[in-house]
C-alpha cells in the first residue's frame, strides 16, 4: 500500500512537472516569448533598414534641392537670352550697315568707272583716223 501511494505521489509530481512545462511553452515565458523576441528583432532590423533608406533618400533630396537652387531661374534665363539676342541683332545690324556702305561705295566706283570709260570712248572718237 505504501508503494502504491508512493507511486501515485511520484506520478503526480511528474504530471505536475509536465503540465508546468507545457504551460511554460504557451505562456510568455516559453516558446511564445522566443517567437515574440524573434519577431521583435526582425521588426527592429526592418526599422533600421527603413531608417537607412530614408536617410539615403533625404541625402539625395537635399543634393537635388541644392542643384535646383544653383540653377538659374526662368527670369534669369529669359534675361540672358534677351541679352544674347540683342548682341546678335546688334552685330547683324552692324554687318548689314557695313555691307550697305560697301554696296554704295561699289556703286559710286562703278558710276565713276562708267563716266571715265565714256570720256575715254569720246576721246577716242574725236581722234583723227
Amino acid at each position: 500500500m505504501f508503494l502504491q501511494r508512493l507511486a501515485v505521489l511520484i506520478g503526480g509530481f511528474a504530471a505536475g512537472a509536465l503540465i508546468r512545462r507545457w504551460q511554460a511553452q504557451d505562456t510568455p515565458g516559453g516558446a511564445s516569448q522566443r517567437s515574440v523576441d524573434r519577431l521583435s528583432k526582425e521588426w527592429k532590423a526592418q526599422v533600421r533598414a527603413h531608417d537607412q533608406r530614408i536617410g539615403r533618400l533625404e541625402a539625395r533630396s537635399d543634393a537635388q534641392e541644392a542643384k535646383l537652387q544653383e540653377m538659374p531661374s526662368t527670369v534669369q534665363m529669359v534675361s540672358a537670352m534677351d541679352e544674347l539676342m540683342a548682341k546678335a541683332m546688334s552685330g547683324l545690324e552692324g554687318r548689314l550697315t557695313a555691307q550697305a556702305q560697301s554696296i554704295e561705295t561699289l556703286q559710286a566706283t562703278v558710276s565713276q568707272t562708267d563716266e571715265l570709260l565714256e570720256r575715254v570712248l569720246e576721246s577716242l572718237d574725236t581722234l583723227p583716223r
